[in-house]
């Protein structure tokens, strides 16, 4: 019963943490204490925590060399767990996670995350809809907020995200992050 209890309580904080960050998203009253970082380490942490929670794989693959990126740490792992806890929940098989440097022809230089799935992927016509607050689509559980904070997240860094088909058959989710301070004012 205590560790029903427990979990419950782990549930609400979370509930509770993602509520606020919808509030200060919304208001534009986000703190964000960004620096430059190696996002190899910080993406490594939590592929190893979330592959401790479950039978699921999941690989890390990097391409070097690999450019430092701008960001908030703290908000950079939220970003990442969500990204990768969202395709173990809504997708099937390996949950792949790449880094690689931005192409030169991109907008700007940094890092592109890309987090794919193997499940039934995200249909065309409701790849804007994801980013609404509350949505929600299948029967597997959540908030519905987890992508709009993580496009809330990702813009404020100046980053973009952009959803596509990955080509194992499910779900991609790519984020160009930013080498330089690019935060939105």
């Amino acid at each position: 019963m205590l560790t029903t209890v427990n979990a419950d309580s782990d549930r609400l904080s979370r509930l509770i943490a993602e509520l606020l960050d919808v509030a200060r998203i919304d208001t534009g009253r986000l703190s964000l204490f960004p620096r430059p970082a190696d996002l190899e380490v910080l993406v490594q942490r939590v592929v190893e925590s979330v592959r401790a929670g479950t039978s699921r794989p999941v690989v890390l693959l990097v391409s070097r060399p690999l450019p430092e990126a701008h960001v908030d740490p703290d908000k950079f792992t939220q970003v990442i767990t969500n990204l990768i806890e969202n395709g173990i929940r809504h997708g099937e098989g390996v949950v792949s996670v790449s880094l690689a440097a931005l192409p030169a022809e991109a907008d700007f230089s940094g890092v592109l995350l890309t987090v794919d799935d193997e499940g039934d992927g995200i249909p065309e016509e409701m790849r804007r809809r994801v980013f609404t607050k509350f949505w929600k689509h299948g029967e597997r559980g959540g908030s519905g907020l987890g992508m709009y904070i993580v496009n809330g997240l990702v813009r404020a860094h100046g980053g973009v995200l952009t959803i596509d088909d990955s080509p194992a058959g499910g779900a991609r989710i790519s984020i160009a992050w930013p080498q330089d301070d690019r935060r939105q004012m």
